[in-house]
């Protein structure tokens, strides 16, 4: 009786997913500066630095209490996740959001997917002080673009990266991208245009998919729309739709 009930109370689930655990996608590596500091940051949540920043938190009126046990093994997978997309050009995690939470087993989809597991590990970091988490809504799109996360100064001391190791690292990624722009017939760009050039792939590439998904699901409500109508019908609406456009000066 003893055994039994020991093993029914030692299993900790409250989620669907209480042991969560990132797995890269197969056939796409990262760079090497991004796997040493995942070995660094491996058992992070387990060590006295965790411990310390969560005491420090608590004392700045941040937090009331020490984050829950699920909460810590989530913590875990996320860190793992942002070290591996790790982006040292542009300081900056190059993927996003539901990308990560579906390679750590942190979203779950009942009618819609969710990914509140990842964004609350995240939102946790971000009190410890060791990322900067800021998000936007495109008015364009209809929806949020992906999450700008980057690592703090105090992030490389908790894994105990100089900065020299991240210059260097930065250096590495400025001469590869300089490499494949020769190999285009462009010439070489400076620092500072292709780091403003890696922020800006990751939104205009979110912007263009969108887009054409939007384009693509108009295109299908009007199929469905116009099966049932006559081809006359359909060419008076045509019609109208151009004299609409030519009036508001789109169609010339």
């Amino acid at each position: 009786m003893n055994k039994q009930l020991t093993e029914t109370t030692s299993f900790y689930r409250q989620v669907k997913n209480p042991n969560p655990e990132f797995i890269p996608e197969d056939g796409k590596d990262t760079l090497p500066f991004c796997e040493k500091i995942r070995e660094k940051a491996a058992g992070f949540t387990q060590r006295v630095e965790f411990q310390t920043l969560v005491a420090m938190s608590i004392a700045r009126g941040e937090r009331k209490r020490r984050p829950p046990l699920l909460r810590v093994r989530a913590l875990e997978a996320s860190l793992q996740a942002l070290c591996h997309y790790f982006n040292p050009l542009a300081n900056r995690v190059g993927a996003s959001l539901t990308t990560m939470s579906i390679r750590c087993g942190l979203a779950t989809e009942k009618k819609r997917l969710s990914i509140t597991r990842f964004t609350g590990a995240c939102h946790t970091l971000e009190q410890l002080k060791l990322i900067t988490y800021n998000t936007e809504y495109d008015k364009e799109i209809g929806s949020y673009i992906p999450t700008d996360i980057t690592f703090t100064p105090l992030m490389w001391q908790i894994l105990d990266v100089s900065e020299e190791a991240v210059a260097a690292a930065r250096r590495s990624r400025v001469e590869w991208e300089n490499q494949q722009r020769e190999k285009k017939g462009l010439p070489r760009a400076g620092v500072d245009d292709l780091i403003s050039a890696a922020w800006s792939y990751v939104r205009e590439r979110f912007r263009k998919y969108h887009k054409s998904r939007l384009e693509h699901g108009l295109k299908r409500y009007r199929a469905r729309k116009d099966a049932p109508r006559s081809r006359k019908e359909i060419e008076q609406l045509v019609r109208l739709q151009l004299q609409k456009e030519i009036r508001n000066g789109r169609f010339f």
